[in-house]
């Protein structure tokens, strides 16, 4: 049994651009046994500025320097193909659904997560999740030493962690997750070129650290106007607990999400923002104040079904837009993207 229109909408949306990580609602597993998923290929263009990210396995973003240590990134372009989905299989009788999948968790830091997990049925109390999470063979790229404006050598960084989660509570339309996340940056060297001029001590180097844990906590709630309008408000609490101090830091944000669904037709919108505030003062510029970042992004995905007469099949475009901004312009961060695509479901 396939999902239903407003299931494959919110999956759309997630697989495709979403802002702070919209939680997809599933209100009820398949009632047969057997495989199901969806098929996403396609490709997108990016405009990015970042001096800490360079994009990851499937965009990278040319990036030769940063511009300095007091200016915000240069704008970079990048073309970059689009291969995503999930696979599910359903013990109908057991009210078990085993998936594999990935989705881009946060759109600025180019978090990409394959999941593998399982979901339960608690019938009258929504659907139960456990899933293991990993940057696999696609991790996240940045920069061994993100403060070095001569040289910008990358980096992996890797992620593994498990999601909990409890979907449609009591039939309420209410939705919590929560992961956790143990984060490693292969060959971390922030602030060595620092110390190599005598900027630095190696004890203020050693605040720099990105390597660290990330537990976050999301509660949604999907709320229908009609068969045709939807609307999703999330709020998220998050902690990076980073062996740098300066690193280290509290997230809170919220998003609204709205659904539209006529007929072949779907539109899938969001907005979002998010505030961080660092744990210590960050010695590269020992300003008097630890840094804080203001965060805003917007998406939309547009869907049309069976184009062509092609059964279960939809044609997909989407854009996005995301802007971090900081009270130092080195952290400063853009991102816009365009997709376009063809989704299949079976």
């Amino acid at each position: 049994m396939k999902k239903s229109f407003l299931e494959k909408a919110i999956v759309v949306a997630c697989l495709s651009i979403p802002s702070v990580s919209p939680a997809a609602s599933f209100h009820e597993l398949p009632k047969e046994s057997g495989f199901d998923g969806f098929l996403l290929i396609g490709a997108t263009s990016t405009q990015f500025s970042s001096n800490s990210v360079a994009g990851n396995s499937l965009t990278h973003v040319e990036h030769n320097s940063t511009n300095g240590l007091n200016d915000s990134p240069s704008s970079e372009n990048g073309m970059s193909g689009v291969f995503t989905g999930e696979l599910n299989y359903t013990f109908a009788g057991e009210g078990i659904q085993l998936y594999l999948g990935n989705e881009l968790e946060d759109v600025l830091r180019y978090d990409l997560t394959t999941q593998f997990g399982v979901r339960k049925s608690l019938p009258g109390n929504g659907i139960a999740s456990i899933a293991f999470l990993t940057s696999g063979v696609l991790p996240t790229h940045v920069y061994e030493d993100p403060f070095n404006v001569e040289q910008t050598n990358e980096a992996d960084r890797d992620m593994n962690g498990v999601k909990l989660g409890w979907d449609n509570m009591f039939d309420k339309g209410i939705s919590v997750e929560m992961s956790f996340k143990d984060i490693d940056v292969v060959e971390e060297n922030s602030g060595q070129s620092l110390v190599d001029k005598g900027i630095l001590t190696k004890s203020e180097q050693h605040l720099l650290d990105r390597t660290g844990t990330t537990t976050t906590m999301r509660v949604s709630y999907l709320h229908s106007f009609s068969s045709s309008h939807h609307i999703e408000p999330t709020v998220i609490a998050e902690r990076a607990d980073k062996d740098g101090e300066a690193i280290a830091h509290d997230r809170f944000g919220m998003s609204l999400s709205y659904f539209y669904l006529n007929g072949r037709f779907s539109l899938v919108s969001q907005m979002a923002y998010s505030y961080s505030e660092y744990d210590q003062i960050n010695p590269v510029w020992n300003h008097d104040e630890v840094e804080d970042n203001n965060s805003i992004a917007a998406s939309m995905v547009l869907s049309y079904a069976r184009p062509f007469n092609w059964q279960d099949t939809s044609f997909v475009t989407s854009f996005a837009y995301g802007n971090g901004n900081s009270n130092i312009d080195f952290y400063d961060s853009d991102i816009a993207t365009a997709s376009i695509g063809m989704l299949y479901q079976f």
